[in-house]
C-alpha cells in the first residue's frame, strides 16, 4: 500500500519519536510511504539515532505556500471544483465561530488542494495525520478531494484543550468523513465517539502507542545506595504537575528521605520551575536538564528506580493521553507514579504497575514515593509487572501491524491498481 503521513513539520519533531518509530515500522512492512510536512522546520538540536534510519519514498514540499503550491490548488480547484468546495465549505462551517480556527484553514487551505493532486499523482492509497487538529485538517481535506480514503490518531492537546486558540472546533466533521479514527487509549476513544452516531462509532479505534522493547529493555534496577533516584522526562508545561513534583520533593528533604530527581525537558515553565527549585533550596537534589535524545532517555530509565510525573487537567482543559516516557520506565521495568486522569490508569494501575495519587497534592506524592523508597520488594514487583503490561500493549511492532490492518481495512481502502492507474491519468 502507498501511504501518505501527514506530520506537523520536516524534519520531523524531536518531541515526537513515537512518530517517527511508527512511520519506521510502516516502511519496515513493505509499505511505500511519502511524508506531508504542514510546515518546514530548521533541524532540531534533539536528534534520535532512529530518525537517521527514516527514508520515506517521498517528503512533499514543506513548505506552507509559494509558486508552485497556488499554481496546483488553482488546477485542483479547475478540475475539481464540487470536491473542492464542498471540503473547504464544510470545514469552515464546522469552524463555526472560531477565528482561530478559520485562520488555520485559510493557512493550510491552498496547500490541501495541491496536496490532493500531489497524492493523486503519486498513487497514494491512504492518508493518516498524527494528531487531531491542523493535520488532520490537511489530511481530510486532501483526501476528501482526492477521494482518497484518511484517518487520524488523536493524542491530547488536541481533543482535550478549551483554549479558543488550540479549541479542535473541526473535530466533528473530521470524524464524520474519516475512513477511520484512531485514539492513544480507550478513555480518549470513547471521547471521540460521544461525537458520532452509534452507527459510526465502530470506525472509531484504540490504536496504542507502540514504543521500542528492544531499546528499553527489562534491566535490573541500580543498588539503592542510601539514595532513591527519581526521573522525569517531559515538557515543562502546567499539565505535567513538575511543581506539584518539586514542592514534594521539599517535602521528602525535611522529612530525612535522601533521593535525587533528575528532570530532562524544556517549555513555557523552566524559568518558573528553576525559580521553585532555587527558591525551595533543593540544588543539591533536583537537577533540570536539557532534552535528551531516546537512546540517552533508555540510559536514565536504567539508572533510576522511579519514573514520577503527577500529570493534571490544566486551565484549558488540556491533559496528557498517556506519556510514552511511562511506557519506557515501564518496559525498562520501573514502577511510575503519577495521577489518574485521562488514560493514564490504563497503563499505570495503582498497585499493580506504579502508584496513583490525587493530582496537586505534594504530600500524597510525597508518601508514595516514600512508600517505593521504603519497600523494595513492591518497587521490584511494579517494575516486572510493569514490563509484562507493556509487552501486551505498547509493542511498537505489534501495534503498527493492527494499525496497517485497520487502515487497510477502511472503506475505500482496496482499488486495485489498474484503477489506481487509471485515476491518476484521469486527474
Amino acid at each position: 500500500m502507498r501511504i501518505a503521513y501527514v506530520i506537523a513539520v520536516y524534519p520531523p519533531v524531536g518531541s515526537q519519536p513515537f512518530v517517527v518509530n511508527e512511520m519506521l515500522e510502516v516502511a519496515a512492512a513493505g509499505h511505500a510511504l511519502f511524508l506531508v510536512p504542514v510546515y518546514p522546520a530548521p533541524p532540531s538540536p534533539l536528534r534520535h539515532g532512529t530518525f537517521a534510519r527514516l527514508r520515506p519514498a517521498g517528503v512533499l514540499p514543506p513548505a506552507l505556500c509559494g509558486p508552485g503550491t497556488l499554481a496546483l490548488a488553482l488546477c485542483t480547484l479547475a478540475r475539481r471544483p464540487l470536491r473542492s468546495l464542498e471540503a473547504l465549505v464544510g470545514a469552515h462551517r464546522a469552524a463555526g465561530r472560531n477565528p482561530w480556527a478559520h485562520a488555520r484553514l485559510l493557512a493550510i487551505g491552498p496547500k490541501a488542494l495541491a496536496t490532493a493532486w500531489r497524492l493523486r499523482r503519486l498513487g497514494v492509497e491512504h492518508v493518516h495525520a498524527h494528531f487531531a487538529s491542523q493535520t488532520a485538517d490537511l489530511a481530510a481535506i486532501a483526501g476528501r478531494v482526492a477521494g482518497i480514503p484518511f484517518s487520524f490518531t488523536a493524542h491530547a492537546y488536541d481533543i482535550y484543550s478549551r483554549a479558543p486558540r488550540m479549541r479542535n472546533a473541526t473535530l466533528g466533521w473530521k470524524l464524520r468523513h474519516a475512513a477511520r479514527a484512531f485514539a492513544v487509549s480507550d478513555y480518549a476513544a470513547e471521547r471521540l465517539r460521544a461525537l458520532l452516531p452509534p452507527a459510526a462509532c465502530e470506525r472509531v479505534h484504540t490504536a496504542r502507542v507502540g514504543i521500542p522493547l528492544d531499546l528499553f529493555a527489562a534491566c535490573p534496577a541500580p543498588s539503592r545506595g542510601g539514595e532513591l533516584r527519581l526521573l522525569a522526562v517531559a515538557r515543562l508545561q502546567a499539565k505535567k504537575g513538575l511543581d506539584t513534583l518539586i514542592a514534594a520533593c521539599a517535602l521528602l528533604r525535611d522529612r530525612g528521605l535522601a533521593f535525587r530527581l533528575r528532570v530532562f525537558g524544556e517549555g513555557p515553565l523552566g524559568a518558573a520551575l528553576a525559580a521553585q527549585v532555587a527558591g525551595l533550596g533543593l540544588g543539591e537534589h533536583v537537577l533540570l536538564g536539557a532534552p535528551i535524545p531516546q537512546e540517552a532517555v533508555a540510559d536514565e530509565m536504567r539508572a533510576c528506580h522511579v519514573v514520577v510525573l503527577p500529570c493534571r487537567k490544566d486551565a484549558s482543559g488540556d491533559m496528557d493521553g498517556i506519556p510514552t516516557v511511562f511506557m519506557e520506565a515501564m518496559a525498562t521495568g520501573r514502577p511510575v507514579v503519577s495521577c489518574p486522569i485521562s488514560g493514564i490508569p490504563e497503563l499505570v494501575r495503582d498497585g499493580e504497575t506504579g502508584l496513583l495519587v490525587a493530582p496537586d497534592d505534594p504530600m500524597a506524592l510525597a508518601a508514595a514515593l516514600e512508600r517505593l523508597a521504603g519497600d523494595d520488594a513492591l518497587r521490584l514487583r511494579l517494575g516486572r509487572q510493569a514490563r509484562a503490561l507493556v509487552e501486551r500493549q505498547h509493542d511498537q511492532h505489534a501495534n503498527t501491524r493492527r494499525l496497517l490492518e485497520l487502515m487497510q481495512g477502511a472503506p475505500g481502502a482496496s482499488r486495485p491498481a489498474a484503477l489506481r492507474a487509471a485515476a491518476r491519468v484521469a486527474s
